[in-house]
């Protein structure tokens, strides 16, 4: 009877995947729409819905600093119709920002494909103050401990690149966090906050009209496009900070839906058109991987941040 009844379960699942997708799915994005990262998920999702000839929609679900993304993702059907695109933050960093998480990455998530493995930051300055270099920015903030600052993002992982830089040069330049993205730029380009740490994408617009000098990238090499922008790596040795997009489903979802969209998702992500649209978001991918090496190089970036973050002592909220 118990032999009959798991054949039976699995026929079952294997006509449910076959059958998929029969009604419109969800994709979570953790921000808010107009984002980096809500851009290019609209863009897979637009290439999924033709794909498979139904829809694929983003809901953006900001509330909680991604923690409610993150939950609601780990507790929908796993069924097929609902998926995740977690970041570095819910993959590895959040465990050490917040004393308890309403999810267990492990637990609750199953990996499906790379939509973006490098979303680089970059340090910029404006034009004003007299450094052309990392090398020449680390002598200036040492002259002038607690003096000089920089513009960043308010929330969870956005600080981090300032803190770890910190950290590795022996410097002492104070975060100035900004709720409002928009407000950041433009006080960093006006100078009356002296120097950025943000996104590539963010940051290019600036760049291209000289109203804001870029020293350096966090990412491990060069970004495309930017080949005369060093990393901070090549200064300060073992720096390396960047975002990852990671599409993930509930636990305990079809295995045979999961390499349906994982074979789909490769494809699309090697698209020429779709790979121009990641550099101008400030982001790359290699491919999308199998669900199997996605694990793997989760765990690969958790192992990283867990160095930087425990290096870093911070207290979780």
């Amino acid at each position: 009877m118990l032999l009959a009844a798991a054949v039976l379960s699995a026929a079952a699942t294997q006509a449910q995947a076959r059958d998929w997708p029969e009604r419109p799915v969800r994709l979570i994005a953790p921000v808010s729409s107009g984002t980096a990262l809500d851009t290019i998920l609209r863009v897979v999702a637009d290439r999924l819905s033709k794909a498979f000839g139904t829809t694929f929609y983003v809901e953006n679900i900001v509330a909680g600093v991604g923690l409610v993304a993150a939950q609601t993702a780990a507790r929908a059907e796993p069924d097929g119709y609902t998926f995740y695109l977690a970041g570095v933050g819910v993959i590895a960093a959040d465990r050490h920002l917040f004393k308890s998480l309403p999810y267990d990455p492990d637990r609750d998530f199953m990996p499906i494909a790379v939509i973006y493995d490098n979303s680089a930051f970059a340090i910029a300055v404006h034009p004003d103050v007299p450094a052309r270099s990392i090398p020449e920015l680390i002598a200036l903030a040492k002259t002038q401990p607690g003096k000089l600052s920089y513009a960043t993002g308010s929330v969870g992982v956005l600080g981090i690149p300032g803190e770890w830089f910190n950290k590795l040069a022996g410097t002492d330049i104070l975060a100035v966090p900004y709720r409002n993205a928009s407000q950041m730029l433009q006080d960093a380009a006006a100078g009356i906050t002296p120097m950025i740490i943000t996104t590539i994408g963010a940051l290019a617009p600036l760049k291209e009209a000289n109203r804001l000098r870029v020293l350096a990238v966090t990412s491990a090499q060069r970004f495309p496009g930017w080949a005369d922008v060093p990393t901070v790596g090549e200064t300060l040795p073992g720096y390396r900070v960047v975002g990852i997009g990671i599409l993930v489903a509930p636990a305990a979802t079809s295995r045979e839906i999961v390499q349906r969209l994982n074979r789909e998702i490769d494809r699309i992500v090697r698209e020429q058109e779709v790979v121009q649209q990641l550099y101008t978001l400030g982001m790359t991918n290699s491919g999308a991987g199998t669900p199997e090496s996605v694990a793997e190089f989760m765990r690969a970036e958790r192992e990283n941040l867990d160095h930087v973050l425990s290096s870093l002592n911070i207290t979780p909220q």
